[in-house]
């Protein structure tokens, strides 16, 4: 996936928390705790992505 579809999906979510929270769908304490939990995470997936590729022969 390319990286900035993957920061626009993620983006997305953020975004969908946000909403679900103004229309109270969700609570203010597990909104903050995953306003705080979804950035971390987007951050090391995306950064994340093929670290663990083989680069070739040993």
């Amino acid at each position: 996936m390319n990286t900035y579809l993957q920061a626009m999906c993620w983006a997305l979510a953020i975004m969908g928390l946000a909403v679900l929270n103004v229309f109270e769908v969700i609570s203010d304490g597990t909104a903050q705790a995953m306003f705080t939990t979804l950035p971390i995470l987007a951050v090391i997936s995306i950064s994340a992505k093929g670290r663990c590729a083989r680069r070739g022969a040993a």
